[in-house]
Formats: C-alpha cells, structure tokens, sequence
C-alpha cells in the first residue's frame, strides 16, 4: 500500500459556497469534489486552490525563531556595535542528576561506622569490658582500617565533590587514628593463660601456701587486676579488703546474678569487676569489703563447692553449681495442695535471684504454715536485715503468718523501721502492723514519730498498742491543733483511762462543734470502760 501523503503534499482548497477550508490530495486536481458542510459541488481548479507563500531559514528576522535553538548561533539577532554572546560547552547530564540512595546509603555507613569506632574506643576499655587487655598497636590497627573504609564510602557517595569527602574523611580519620593514645586504659597485654590442672580437695579447702602452685595459677588466670585493686587501696591508705574469686563452670549470663548476689550480701564496692577466661571462667575482683577471706568463703558456700584458698595471692576457687539457677515447677509452686509446695517454696527463699526470692515470700505469706516453719521463719527474718531488698513489706507480710515465737521478728522489724526513720526514708505500713500484732511495745516512740509526721494512716495501728500510749499522747495533747487534736481526741477515747478525762474536759469549753462532739464521745467511751 501506498504510503500516506504528508501535509507538505496535500493541496489547500477553499469551498466556493461557503468558504470552508479542506486539504486534499494532489490526485484530486482538476476533479469534482463536493463540500462536507453544504454539499456544494464544484471543481478543484487554480480558483478554489489556495496557495501559501514558502520561506526558507534565515528570510524572515524574528527572534522567536531562536527561542528554542539547541545549537549556538553565531551572530544571528545581533546588531551592529554589540558584542555577541558566546555560550559555554553543554554541561553533562550527570551534573544534574541527584544522588542515589545506594551512595547516600554508603555515605552514612561510612560516617555512623567511624563514630561507633571512636564510642568504642573511648567507652569500651574499662576493666572486664571489650577492648581490655588489647594493645595500643592493634587498636590503631582497628581505627586506621575503619578510617580508610569510611573514606572510600565517603568519596563513593559524593561524586560531584570528591576532594572534600576526602578531606572529611582524612580528618575523621585523624580524629580516630588519636584515640588509642588519649584513651588509653586497658592497653597492656593480660597474662596468656596456661595449661594447668590443680588437684585440690572437695569443699572448704585450707589454704594452699605453695609457692609453686600460687605462682602457676597467678600466671593462668592473671591476677593483675587484682594486684593493681590491692595496690590502689594500699596507696589510699584504705581499711578495706580486695580479693579475686575463681568462678568455674558459669556463663555469661549467670555472672551479673552471682555478681549482685555477692555486692548485696557483702557490702562490697560497686567497682567490683569480672575478667573472662577461657572454659567459661571469670576472674571476680571484688574491692572495697570489710570482712575478713575465711568469712567470705563461708559465703560463698552457697554458689557451690569452694574448691581451694589461695591466702599468698588472696585468690578463691569456686566451682559453681548450675543448679541454683534453676527454678522449680511452677504448677507445684503455686499449688498449695501439692507436697512439694513448701520444699520448692523454702529452696525458692534461699535462691540468689532476688524475683525468685520474692515471689516465693509473696506465696508463702498466702499459705498456711504447716511444714518448714522455723526454717522459713529463720530465712525471712535474714533476708529482713539484708541490705539492697525492695520488698521488705512483703518479707513482713509472710512473718506475720509464719512466725511463732512473738519476739525475733518484731525486732527485726522495729530495727529496720528505725534505720528507715534514721535515713529518712519511707516506712511500709506492713512494717509496723507485724511490730503491732506481737505486742513489741519498743515501737512506741517509732510509732508515735510517724504518726507525728502524718496521723491519719497511722492512728488504727497506733490505737492498737493500747494504753501505753496515753502517756504520750496526754504530754503533746496540748500542742495539738487541727487533725491531729481531733486524732489525739479519738485515740484517747479508744484507750484512755481515768486520767484522761480532766485533760478533755477542760478542752471542752474551747473547742468548736466538731470537736465537742469527739470529746463528748471519748469521754462516754471512757467512762463505760471504766465501769466495766
């Protein structure tokens, strides 16, 4: 088929009728045709064929001709006496295209890995931490490679400025490279462990004097941190102990358990660190304590067989039980009716997990004490005088039903409520209400501060002492304004006597309707008991 004709080929003819215009193909000369709009036929002559006049580039002077021009003119639009404009080269496409997010990508890993190198150089040297023990050398060793890579992604990701990402990226590096000689702790090499096997007997161990065997051991499991904590306490002239544990056939994990265990029930500084070793060992160097190594292997009893005693070079083997961290059923230790609910319950107190420990306190304060009472007993009262225990409320809770001799554990009570007092610290209403429901009358001054601080939460318990406290509250009565008159009126009829009512009705004339009401009150409550 024939290609169609362009618009340059067709003929434009207008109808002589009605002035319509039309293009046509050139085949339609001197033929007839007839009109789309008003049907009028006629004939395509030189009469109805409109012709246009052609031009050529460059014949008419028009500057929208040159809007659009891709190629530079050389002096077209110019005029006379006017210094032509010269365009520049054409600028490659690439120099306005954005930046991809592959290098934006790269860039940023770049800079976010040469800031985690320095974090980790300035915070990861302290004793026990990652880079212990590491060298200056291989720790430029580590920032000059983060530096060259973060350079390489920088200039990657910034190709339309290359020569700054590169001075960017020699100044972080210069940054990093100073790093390992301003933080430099930790630097020096630890002792390489050696291939030792020490027979030692089962238990509590006397203490090995053996220089050969000291030496040995000091060189396998590096005792410097130790030497250097003893060292420092020495130079501040300090009264305090440092010593090293051995902790054998323990985990990562178990570690910060024991850790927390030992600070709490030592009182050591929590500047104690752990030193890992190979076969899941860890050198414990714990500073600051008080007590002397024989008390403290005692302790450690409870982690699991303290294999030897080094006094030389003040060092305590223990091979830790892995059993103390594992939790009973908890369908048996929260099933009361089950046999081993008190067994699992009293192993649960003795744990090294605080959770653990008060979970089983809150269990047992719901359970009716049948088995185990003295053994539980004795636990809760220690773990009252423990230091770093937040549920003391709780402990108090359980020896109100398990204890059975009045006396022990209101003490123990009445002690700790008063250190909180010392340390003015909040006092748990469970506190007192196990001091209260012995009858230990020694809470009465403690009592009385709290009730003095805020009467309202505490004048049910304060009532319950009975009489012994009339004599307090007669001597303050008159000071008393406010709530803690209309406490002081209502307690004194609660468990005042005889001599009570000279002192309420003398106040009775001056005080207003609400509180003549609770003189009225007091003094009738007063009266029948003493008719009674």
């Amino acid at each position: 088929m024939p290609a169609p004709s362009s618009d340059d080929a067709l003929l434009s003819i207008r109808c002589p009728a009605c002035g319509q215009r039309f293009k046509v193909d050139d085949d339609f000369r001197e033929r007839t045709v007839e009109c789309g709009t008003c049907e009028h036929r006629f004939r395509i002559g030189d009469d109805v064929i409109m012709e246009s006049r052609k031009f050529y580039p460059g014949e008419r002077n028009s500057q929208s001709l040159h809007r659009f021009n891709r190629v530079p003119l050389s002096g077209a639009g110019t005029g006379i006496g006017v210094q032509p404009m010269r365009y520049a080269d054409v600028p490659p496409p690439s120099a306005f295209e954005p930046t991809g997010p592959l290098r934006t990508l790269a860039g940023g890993i770049g800079v976010l890995g040469m800031v985690f190198i320095a974090l980790l150089m300035m915070f990861s040297t302290n004793p026990g931490d990652l880079l212990d023990g590491m060298v200056t050398a291989n720790r430029v060793i580590i920032v000059s490679f983060a530096g060259f890579m973060g350079t390489i992604l920088l200039i990657y990701a910034n190709p339309k400025a290359r020569m700054k990402a590169v001075w960017v990226g020699l100044l972080m590096s210069a940054c990093l490279i100073s790093l390992p000689f301003i933080f430099n702790q930790g630097s020096e090499r630890k002792d390489s462990n050696e291939t030792f096997a020490a027979t030692v007997p089962i238990g509590i161990a006397e203490e090995v004097n053996h220089d050969s065997e000291a030496t040995i051991l000091r060189k396998r499991i590096g005792t410097k941190p130790l030497e250097d904590e003893i060292a420092q306490l020495a130079k501040k002239g300090s009264d305090k102990y440092a010593y090293g544990l051995w902790l054998k056939n323990t985990t990562s994990s178990q570690r910060y358990l024991i850790k927390d265990y030992l600070l709490r029930v030592t009182g050591a500084d929590g500047a104690s660190h752990y030193y890992p070793r190979d076969n899941n060992e860890f050198l414990f160097v714990m500073t600051g304590l008080s007590i002397p190594i024989a008390q403290l292997t005692e302790i450690l009893l409870v982690l699991g067989d303290v294999n030897a005693s080094y006094g030389e070079i003040d060092i305590i083997e223990v091979n830790v039980n892995t059993t103390i961290f594992e939790s009973g059923s908890i369908e048996k230790l929260t099933k009361k009716t089950d046999p081993a609910f008190y067994e699992l319950n009293k192993r649960e107190l003795e744990s090294i997990e605080l959770e653990r420990v008060k979970r089983a306190v809150q269990r047992l304060a719901d359970a009716e004490p049948k088995i185990y009472r003295a053994d539980i007993t004795r636990k809760l009262i220690s773990l009252l005088k423990e230091e770093g225990i937040d549920f003391k409320g709780d402990i108090c809770s359980a020896l109100g039903v398990w204890a059975e001799k009045p006396g022990p554990a209101s003490q123990a009570a009445l002690e700790l409520a008063n250190r909180l007092l010392e340390k003015e610290l909040p006092v748990e209403r469970e506190i007192i209400v196990l001091i209260v429901k012995e009858k230990n009358l020694g809470v009465i001054p403690t009592l009385s501060r709290l009730w003095n601080q805020n009467p309202l939460p505490w004048e049910s318990l304060y009532g319950d002492l009975g009489s012994a406290i009339e004599p307090n509250l007669l001597e303050g009565f008159k000071a008393t304004l406010g709530t803690f008159r209309s406490s002081s009126i209502r307690l004194l009829g609660r468990v005042g006597t005889a001599a009570s009512l000279p002192v309420l009705s003398s106040e009775l004339a001056k005080s207003d309707r609400e509180q003549t009401i609770l003189i009225n009150q007091a003094q009738k409550a007063i009266t029948e008991r003493l008719g009674k």
